[in-house]
C-alpha cells in the first residue's frame, strides 16, 4: 500500500499524540491501556557495542565475564495532551449548502472537517502546543476551528503547509477521530487494503472496533479515497453515538429537507440526525427517541408556471432564491400571493409561507403622450393625483396590457367604471396589493405612488436618507429604491413628506425619470397655445416636463439631451400636429395662413403649406364635420385639401390644385357643407362634370373645367389662380373624387 507523507506522518502523529489521552466514551468501551510512545516507534533492539575484556586474576578464581550494560538513548517526551470530551447535546453539527443541497457525493475538505470536529468539542479552548500554519490566515472562516485543534494536538505538523481546500481522506479522517479516543493497540481489522504493516493499521483497526467504520463489499477500506459529506455524517454520528429517531423520520412531516437527499437515501437518516436540533433519549438497545426538535417549514416559491416547495429549518432564511425565470427574465421581486412585496431572502423562516415571482413589465419606449389635460384646455398642475388616474397613467405605459394571476376584484372598483381596467390590470400583474377597497378618487400619496412604481426594478437600501422615512417606514425600500435610481429626490429641508398628496405635476416629473425622457426646451420653448396648456406658464418649474409628457414626437438624443423633429399634442380627445423643423407660433400661422391669393395669375404659381401647417391650422380652428370628411378650400393657394378623422384630429389624405372665384366674382369665405351632388351641367355656353355643390340654396360649387357645350372639348384649361365667377374649379380627376368619395354633409371650410 502506497501512503502520501501526510497520512503515514498523520498515523504516526496519532499514534504519539494519543497515547496519553484518556477515553471520552467510558460508558461505551473498557479503558485502554496506556501505550509508551517508544514502544511504538521502536523497530529493533538499539545496537550496542562490546567492551575489552577484564584481565584475569592469577589469585583470584576466574569469574564469569559481565558484559557492560549499553547506554540507554533517552525517551522522546511524549507531548501532554489535555482532555478532550466532545458534546452530548444533540444540536446540528452540519447544515447544507446556500443552494439547498446538502452535498452528499461531494469529498470533505481538511477546512470543513476542522470546523465540524471544532463546533464538536465541548470545551473550545486554546490548548499550549505550537498551531501555526503558514497557509492559514485569521481572516479564514476555518482560522478558528484551526488553530484551536492544533493547539490541542488533534491536527498536527504546526509550521508546515495545511492545504485546508486539500480533500480529506478516509484514513486521514479516521486518524484525526481517534486522537480523540487514544489507539487500541489490541485491536485488529481484515480489510484487505490495510494490512498489519500498514503505518495505519493500529487507527483503522481502532475506529473499526469501535463501530465507527465498516468496509465496502470488496473487504476493502480504501484509506486514500476521498471522504464524502454522508460518510463523514455517518462516522461523526457514530462517534457521538447518536441515531437518527425512524418513527420521527417515518411520520414527521416538518422535517428539514435537502434537494438532493431523498428519503431513500442510505444515509438520509443519519444526515437528518446531524443537521436537526433536538433533544431525546439514547434507549438501551442504542436507539433514538426525540422528545421535541426544531421544525422546518414549508416554502413554496411560484415562477414560470410551476411551483417549488422547499422545507427550510425554522429561524433561518430560505435558500437559493432564483433570480430569473425559467425563461431568462429577470425577478425582479418577490410577493405574497395578495400582491404585497416580501422579499424571502430576508425573512426568517417561522411558519409556512408562500411566495410569488414578479418580472417587471416592459414600458413603452416610443415618446408618445401619456397624459392630458381637462377638456377646458387646462392641465392641473397643481391638483392632486387621484389614485385612478395614476393607475391609468402606468396602465397606458404598459407594452403588455394582459391580466396577471393576483387577485384583482375591489369593493368600489364598480364595473364599467372608466378606471376598471387598468386598476384591475395592475392589480392582477402585482402592482397594487388586493385585500382592501381601492378608494379610486383618494388623492394618492407620495409613499403610495413611489410604492407602486419601484416594483419596476429590484429593491435596495442604498437610496437617499430622508429624515421623515425612518428604516421602519413601511415604505421605506420602495422609497429608498426610487432614490437610488434617480427618480425622486427630497424637498429643501432634507424631507420626502410620504404622507403629502403627489401633485399632477410632480407625477410626470418621476415617469419621465422612469422614461429616460429629457424634451427638448427649444422646441417647447415655442410651442404655441394650440399645445400648451391655459394654467402652464413657460416660466413654471415643471412646463419642460409637462410638455414632454403630453406631446408624442419624434426625436433624436444628444448626451440626455432631446431634439424633436416632428410632434403632436392631445387634448382628451383632441390631436393637432407639427413639424419641429417648421415651428411657427400662432400669430406666426395667422400672418402666413390668409384668404388673400397673393400669386401671378399664372399656372406656374404654385404656393402650398407644408403638411403638417395645414393639419395644425384645421384642427388649431377646432373645425368638425358630420362626417368623417372635411374640405378646405385655400384661396390664397388655390388649393383645395381634402382631411379624414375628426374635431382636432384631422389628418391631410389630399390635395388639388383648384380655381377659384375671380377677384371680382370671389368664392365667399365661411364654414358650410357639401349639399348634394349632380352628375354635371350643360348650359349654352360651356358645360362641366361632376358637380358637387356647398352653400345651402346657392349655385356655388365645385365642378371640372369647362368644356363647350355638350362636352364637345374643353372650352377653358386655366386653373391655379381666381378665375372663375365664384365656383372651385378642379381637374376632371379630382373633382371625380370628390364626387365619388365626400358624401353630403361634410364640412367645406373656404378661407
Amino acid at each position: 500500500m502506497k501512503w502520501s507523507k501526510r497520512a503515514i506522518a498523520a498515523a504516526l502523529a496519532g499514534m504519539m499524540a494519543v497515547s496519553m489521552m484518556p477515553q471520552v466514551w467510558a460508558a461505551e468501551e473498557p479503558e485502554q491501556p496506556e501505550v509508551q510512545a517508544t514502544e511504538q516507534l521502536e523497530q529493533e533492539d538499539p545496537i550496542v557495542s562490546e567492551q575489552p575484556e577484564t584481565p584475569e586474576q592469577p589469585e583470584q578464581p576466574e569469574q564469569p565475564e559481565i558484559p557492560e550494560q549499553p547506554e540507554q538513548p533517552e525517551q522522546p517526551e511524549t507531548p501532554q495532551q489535555e482532555p478532550v470530551a466532545l458534546r452530548t447535546d444533540h444540536s446540528r453539527f452540519m447544515s447544507g449548502y446556500p443552494d439547498g443541497r446538502f452535498g452528499v457525493n461531494d469529498s470533505l475538505t481538511w477546512a470543513q472537517t476542522s470546523v465540524v470536529l471544532y463546533q464538536l468539542l465541548a470545551d473550545q479552548s486554546m490548548g499550549d502546543l505550537p498551531c501555526t500554519y503558514p497557509d492559514v490566515k485569521e481572516s479564514d472562516w476555518f482560522y478558528q476551528a484551526v488553530t484551536t485543534l492544533a493547539s490541542r494536538g488533534i491536527l498536527t505538523g504546526a509550521g508546515d503547509a495545511f492545504h485546508p481546500n486539500e480533500k480529506i481522506t478516509r484514513g486521514e479522517f479516521i486518524t484525526l477521530l481517534v486522537r480523540l479516543v487514544g489507539v487500541d493497540e489490541n485491536a485488529s481489522s481484515s480489510f484487505v487494503d490495510v494490512p498489519e504493516t500498514d503505518p495505519i493499521y493500529p487507527v483503522v483497526s481502532t475506529a473499526a472496533q469501535r463501530g465507527w467504520i465498516g468496509g465496502y463489499n470488496d473487504g476493502t477500506f480504501q484509506p486514500n479515497a476521498a471522504l464524502t459529506r454522508a460518510e463523514s455524517v455517518s462516522v461523526f454520528n457514530r462517534v457521538l453515538g447518536r441515531k437518527m429517531d425512524e418513527q420521527v423520520q417515518q411520520q414527521a412531516q416538518d422535517l428539514r429537507e435537502f434537494t438532493d437527499v431523498s428519503a431513500k437515501h442510505w444515509a438520509y437518516g443519519a444526515i437528518l440526525e446531524a443537521s436537526i436540533d433536538h433533544d431525546g433519549t439514547v434507549n438501551a438497545d442504542g436507539t433514538e427517541t426525540w422528545n421535541s426538535y426544531t421544525p422546518a417549514y414549508p416554502i413554496s416559491l411560484s415562477y414560470s408556471g410551476k411551483t417549488v416547495t422547499r422545507r427550510i429549518y425554522e429561524g433561518t432564511k430560505p435558500y437559493h432564491i432564483p433570480t430569473q425565470d425559467d425563461s431568462g427574465k429577470k425577478i425582479t421581486h418577490w410577493m405574497t400571493p395578495n400582491g404585497v412585496v416580501a422579499d424571502p431572502i430576508d425573512q426568517p423562516v417561522y411558519a409556512a409561507a408562500s411566495y410569488v415571482a414578479w418580472v417587471a413589465p416592459k414600458l413603452m419606449t416610443a415618446h408618445n403622450q401619456y397624459v392630458s389635460g381637462y377638456g377646458n384646455g387646462k392641465f392641473g398642475p397643481q391638483d392632486a393625483l387621484t389614485r385612478a388616474q395614476a393607475c391609468t397613467i402606468l396602465y397606458g405605459l404598459l407594452t403588455d396590457q394582459s391580466n396577471g394571476s393576483y387577485p384583482s376584484n375591489f369593493s368600489d372598483v364598480p364595473s364599467g367604471a372608466w378606471y376598471e381596467k387598468a386598476v384591475k390590470t395592475l392589480a392582477s400583474r402585482g402592482f397594487i396589493a388586493t385585500g382592501a377597497a381601492f378608494r379610486p378618487n383618494d388623492a394618492i400619496t407620495r409613499g403610495e405612488f413611489v410604492e407602486m412604481v419601484s416594483r419596476l426594478v429590484p429593491y435596495t437600501n442604498s437610496g437617499a436618507e430622508f429624515s421623515d422615512v425612518s428604516a421602519d417606514h413601511p415604505y421605506y425600500t420602495a422609497i429608498m429604491t426610487a432614490a437610488a435610481q434617480g427618480w425622486i429626490g427630497g424637498f429643501g429641508d432634507g424631507t420626502f413628506r410620504p404622507n403629502e398628496s403627489l401633485t399632477r405635476t410632480q407625477a410626470v416629473a418621476i415617469f419621465n425619470k422612469i422614461l429616460g425622457r429629457t424634451g427638448d426646451k427649444t422646441t417647447e420653448q415655442q410651442m404655441d397655445e394650440r399645445y400648451t396648456f391655459s394654467d402652464v406658464a413657460k416660466g413654471f418649474w415643471g412646463y419642460q416636463a409637462i410638455m414632454e409628457a403630453a406631446t408624442t414626437h419624434a426625436y433624436k438624443k444628444s448626451g440626455d439631451a432631446e431634439a424633436w423633429s416632428e410632434y403632436s399634442h392631445k387634448y382628451t380627445d383632441s390631436v393637432s400636429w407639427e413639424s419641429s423643423t417648421s415651428v411657427v407660433s400662432a400669430s406666426k400661422i395667422t400672418n402666413k395662413i390668409t384668404s388673400t391669393y397673393s400669386g401671378d395669375y399664372t399656372q406656374k404659381y404654385n404656393m402650398d403649406y407644408s403638411t403638417g401647417l395645414k393639419e395644425s391650422y384645421i384642427n388649431g380652428k377646432g373645425y368638425s364635420s358630420k362626417t368623417k370628411y372635411l374640405v378646405w378650400v385655400s384661396r390664397q393657394n388655390q388649393k383645395v385639401y381634402v382631411f379624414s378623422g375628426s374635431k382636432q384630429n384631422w389628418k391631410l389624405i389630399k390635395t388639388f390644385i383648384c380655381g377659384t372665384g375671380a377677384d371680382k366674382t370671389p368664392t365667399p369665405t365661411g364654414v358650410t357643407y357639401i349639399t348634394y351632388r349632380e352628375k354635371g351641367w350643360n348650359h349654352d355656353t360651356y358645360s362641366c362634370k361632376p358637380v358637387v355643390r356647398f352653400y345651402p340654396n346657392t349655385g356655388y360649387a365645385f365642378h371640372s373645367r369647362l368644356y363647350y357645350p355638350n362636352y364637345n372639348g374643353l372650352k377653358d384649361k386655366r386653373i391655379g389662380f381666381p378665375i372663375s365667377a365664384g365656383c372651385v374649379r378642379m381637374l376632371d380627376t379630382d373633382i371625380t373624387y370628390l364626387y365619388k368619395n365626400i358624401p353630403n354633409n361634410s364640412t367645406v371650410v373656404i378661407y
